[in-house]
């Protein structure tokens, strides 16, 4: 990837946050998107422990790597960062090129009801639909082919990419974005019977179940989804309506691509939900918790502050705070991994039990025999 410009060592170093080591005006005039395949004029990345081992092969100008790699290289151009990603962020905003946003106004071809209230400042792209009594603030963008519903509230500066589904009543704080094909307010996956249902039966121990139609019928869904400041909800995700009350998804926190999070969920503030993550429904998330990619998570599920559920899987209990749970269903890693450990001793274990086995009728035999004798 070229530059815009060419610039030097110490001019990048600067605007990273980063120290330089080395010549300050190598001339730089890309960055290398692999850092192997690195050539002369371009600047790498490289904190990974086994690249920076391979660091002597990397034909990059100047290298952005952790503190201390200058001890074990000390003849190489180098920006030396505490927190790489956190370089990667500075140099990806510094870089990243213009954003075609419709312009302010309202579009022509917008449908528009004339109960909606918009900020002059606001940019209401092609084809958007903005239902009636709607709100959206000051210096926010909705591209094309979005959907607002009715008494929608969006607040100030949010980014709502194109074809956005927000039903009625949803609450969009501000600093907001919508990834495209996100779904807001979307109802609750809620049924019930008139009857007990054969799975209710089962469960307590019914034997001989019914075999007719027992419809489903709705719960209507008359609960709310709110999105606090600074969230951002990934493309084709889905956030449920509550059946009573409100969804909300807490200050600051990303959820990625193909997420689900159901009915009456409760998610802190700068949390993470990774892809294909499935959230029941009344779970609550706290604060900087982590859900790693296809994440599942039974109802009524509480993770803890700062707790992580590595990815793949299955939480069917509480998670406590500050604690890191995998497998399914899902439990401390450090119990998990001593599981696996002594699964992987079972073959092993089988054969000395065969041996002990042996043995003891070899045993067994001999005392036979020496009774015998006697």
């Amino acid at each position: 990837m070229k530059l815009p410009v060419p610039m030097t060592m110490a001019q990048i170093a600067g605007f990273i946050g980063g120290k330089p080591h080395g010549a300050g005006d190598t001339s730089i005039t890309g960055i290398a998107v692999d850092p192997l395949a690195a050539t002369e004029g371009d600047i790498a990345l490289v904190v990974d422990k086994q690249l920076i081992a391979h660091l002597d092969n990397i034909r990059a100008s100047v290298v952005i790597t952790p503190v201390g790699t200058e001890k074990t290289h000390p003849n190489r151009n180098m920006i030396l960062v505490e927190r790489p990603k956190l370089a990667i962020q500075k140099i990806c905003t510094a870089l990243q090129p213009r954003k075609f946003h419709p312009e302010k106004g309202i579009h022509p071809t917008a449908v528009v009801d004339e109960t909606a209230e918009i900020d002059p400042s606001a940019a209401i792209g092609p084809l958007v639909v903005v239902g009636p009594h709607s709100k959206i603030g000051a210096g926010t963008v909705v591209m094309a082919n979005t959907v607002i519903g009715g008494k929608v509230k969006i607040g100030e500066k949010c980014l709502i990419h194109p074809g956005c589904m927000i039903a009625d009543y949803v609450e969009i704080r501000n600093r907001v974005t919508l990834q495209q094909g996100a779904s807001i307010g979307s109802d609750g996956f809620g049924y019930t019977t008139e009857k007990p249902a054969n799975a209710e039966l089962m469960v307590q121990g019914v034997k001989e179940l019914p075999d007719v139609r027992n419809p489903l019928l709705k719960i209507p869904q008359v609960g709310i989804v709110i999105l606090e400041d600074d969230v951002e909800i990934g493309s084709n995700s889905t956030i449920d309506r509550a059946t009573i009350g409100a969804t909300v998804i807490g200050a600051g926190t990303k959820i990625d691509n193909l997420v689900l999070v159901a009915h009456n969920c409760k998610i802190g503030t700068d949390a993470i939900v990774v892809g294909h993550t499935a959230i029941g429904g009344s779970c609550t998330l706290g604060d900087r918790a982590i859900l790693a990619g296809g994440v599942l998570m039974k109802d009524h599920v509480r993770v803890g502050k700062d707790s992580i559920i590595e990815g793949g899987a299955a939480a069917i209990r509480d998670v406590p705070t500050q604690e890191v749970h995998v497998g399914i269903p899902a439990i401390p890693a450090r119990e998990h991994f001593k599981s696996l450990a002594y699964v992987k001793r079972l073959p092993k274990l089988n054969d000395e039990v065969k041996e002990l086995k042996q043995r003891l009728v070899q045993l067994e035999k001999q005392l036979l025999e020496k009774q015998l004798t006697n």
